[in-house]
């Protein structure tokens, strides 16, 4: 029997009690095209989406012990970009969408709270999105979106949830804090580098590792050089890196699939070189990324929602706690996270009005200084979200890339970078 609502998945619920002023869970995806962008007609293409992914057309509800999304058939109005990324959603006791859609001249942002789901997630409707708005404008055939996904709302950790496998439960050292002061409430910076994919590739290959390995060792390398400018107490430098699940285990859902994983390095031990560092890296990443030891990370999200003392708390209570508590024992273990969405292609016909893609990672408190990735056709797009007006960790990194041979083409929000 079909239900007028649903459930927040594993990863979902945690979200949805930690927001506060500075912690909003919204993430933003966005494509530029090469025309301006008519609001009316993205208006048409949002509800058309909607109708082929109806698992977005819900709102938020609050329970008596969790949220919950719940059909509408309300629907959400693009409005034109006017603020800061990344913006709360203020969803608290209120019918409110659980992502919103925006408009700047040739640029088509989708912000999505981590409530409903997740990078991969968003790009699969954001894709469908501008599909239905390019032939809205005549550029695209009608053909173009006939190939329909079966799109679900599945809580796929429960899928691949099993029993008999215990609970990931290695503990973290309290990793060392990016220096930084925070800038006032609802301001986010954005800062992107634009560098050719093949060029970082090549870079990549001379050190004889991965691309997604390589960014995370100059990020480390960087991190070190802060905190030996900054602090004479050594902590560890502790990276978040999400993994996609849908890579290991089948699932078609547009919910939240994916666990993070800790890449550390622990200058307490003694001088790293960037080798050394990739090499930490790479053993870090093998161990964490396989099936096995990501069963473990599935079981750890399943047990955790399904702990009896959790589950019985009110939903006031549990977002009174839940903020404190996941800042306490999930971020004051990481010093920044890197989440890396991959290559982003579409039909040819398609690709042709689209400039590029882009990723603005989630604002945190406890992480000030987070890290997306995105890449589109011979472009990666390397963008760093900041509570802090200070772009000491964007300065030195991008600096890193251009003294390799990297042409890095910077662009910020920021009045002065």
């Amino acid at each position: 029997m079909k239900t007028d609502w649903y459930k927040l998945d594993s990863a979902g619920k945690l979200y949805a009690s930690t927001v506060t002023s500075r912690v909003s869970t919204v993430f933003r995806l966005s494509v530029n095209l090469y025309i301006s962008i008519d609001g009316e007609l993205l208006q048409e293409a949002l509800e058309e989406t909607l109708e082929e992914v109806a698992s977005f057309k819900v709102v938020v509800k609050r329970g008596v012990f969790w949220y919950y999304f719940e059909k509408t058939t309300s629907l959400p109005v693009v409005t034109k970009e006017y603020y800061y990324p990344c913006s709360n959603l203020f969803f608290r006791g209120r019918n409110t969408f659980p992502y919103r859609v925006l408009y700047y001249n040739k640029k088509i942002s989708l912000e999505l709270s981590h409530m409903l789901t997740d990078g991969t997630g968003g790009i699969e409707f954001l894709k469908l999105l501008v599909k239905n708005y390019l032939r809205k404008e005549g550029l695209v055939s009608e053909s173009v979106s006939e190939d329909k996904k079966d799109y679900n709302l599945d809580n796929a950790f429960f899928q691949h949830y099993e029993k008999v496998v215990p609970s990931y439960q290695e503990t973290l050292d309290k990793a060392y804090k990016i220096p930084i002061r925070l800038d006032k409430r609802g301001v986010y910076h954005v800062t992107t580098g634009n560098v050719k994919t093949q060029a970082i590739k090549n870079l990549a290959k001379q050190h004889q590792t991965s691309i997604t390995t390589y960014l995370l060792a100059l990020y480390a390398e960087t991190l070190i050089e802060i905190q030996r400018m900054n602090s004479d107490k050594k902590r560890p430098i502790s990276i978040n890196v999400p993994v996609n699940l849908r890579s290991f285990f089948d699932s078609d859902t547009l919910q939240n699939f994916f666990v993070s994983v800790p890449i550390t390095i622990d200058p307490r031990l003694g001088t790293y070189s960037f080798q050394d560092i990739i090499e930490a890296i790479s053993i870090d990443l093998k161990r964490f990324v396989n099936e096995k030891q990501l069963k473990t990370l599935i079981a750890r999200s399943v047990r955790g929602e399904r702990n009896m003392l959790l589950r019985s708390l009110p939903l006031f209570v549990k977002d009174w706690i839940s903020p404190m508590v996941h800042a306490r024992f999930g971020e004051n273990y990481y010093t920044s996270s890197i989440s890396n969405l991959g290559l982003i292609a579409l039909e040819q016909e398609v690709e042709e009005h689209i400039e590029r893609f882009e990723f603005y990672p989630p604002p945190s408190i406890g992480n000030k200084i987070k890290v997306g990735l995105i890449s589109h056709k011979a472009n990666m797009y390397i963008t760093f979200g900041s509570l802090s007006n200070d772009s000491l960790v964007e300065r030195m990194f991008f600096r890193k890339l251009v003294r390799e041979g990297i042409h890095v083409k910077i662009e910020t929000n920021r009045s002065a970078y």
